[in-house]
């Protein structure tokens, strides 16, 4: 088996395991074993469980970034935009359930150079993405290095995040009443919730 392969097949058994079971849980004899390798095979690729975490999180980071990007640069009207990038976050959720619970863990990993990593992913994302509703964000009045900007952006992200999560307990809800949800909530304000009248 080509060496790209056997690599593609560790991350797969590693997506899974560490998504499924978080950093301390997993298993580096399961992910090998997933795999269809040795140990010593894994670590001709990965030197360490820490590694191979390490390469998680890019990866499933820049496929989520490229899920949004697309949305952020479409053409437009920037409230086109927005709902565009709502339903793409959305559907990185749906179509990608390891790599969200990878991304977005309940319980962020406990072990020191683990947080480390995934703190050091998370910063990057965020300057990936206030970078790209710069544009944006100065059209709505809001100079994006500002406190201001800073802090309706970490509100946007964080209130994505926990509609996610309720998302996920709730199944039954088709993702295009989210992406509505998201825009009432976030593109109009919360006085967008409110009844006419």
């Amino acid at each position: 088996m080509p060496g790209a392969q056997r690599r593609g097949l560790i991350v797969e058994a590693a997506l899974a395991e560490f998504a499924q079971l978080g950093y301390e849980a997993a298993s580096v004899g399961r992910v090998a074993a997933a795999g269809g390798v040795s140990r010593t095979v894994l670590y001709d690729h990965f030197t360490s469980k820490l590694e191979l975490f390490k390469e998680l999180l890019h990866t499933e980071q820049q496929a989520l970034i490229s899920y949004l990007s697309a949305a952020l640069d479409s053409p437009g009207a920037t409230e086109d935009r927005w709902r565009a990038t709502f339903d793409a976050f959305f559907r990185f959720v749906e179509e990608q359930p390891l790599a969200w619970r990878l991304l977005y863990p309940r319980r962020p990993p406990l072990d020191e150079d683990a947080a480390h990593a995934y703190r050091q992913q998370r910063d990057e994302s965020n300057r990936i993405l206030a970078d790209l509703l710069a544009a944006d964000a100065r059209r709505a009045g809001l100079e994006p290095q500002t406190v201001r900007a800073r802090a309706v952006f970490a509100m946007h992200r964080d209130a994505l995040i926990a509609a996610a999560r309720w998302w996920a307990n709730h199944a039954e809800v088709a993702r295009e009443e989210v992406v509505e949800a998201a825009m009432a909530a976030l593109w109009t304000g919360f006085g967008g919730l409110q009844p006419p009248g």
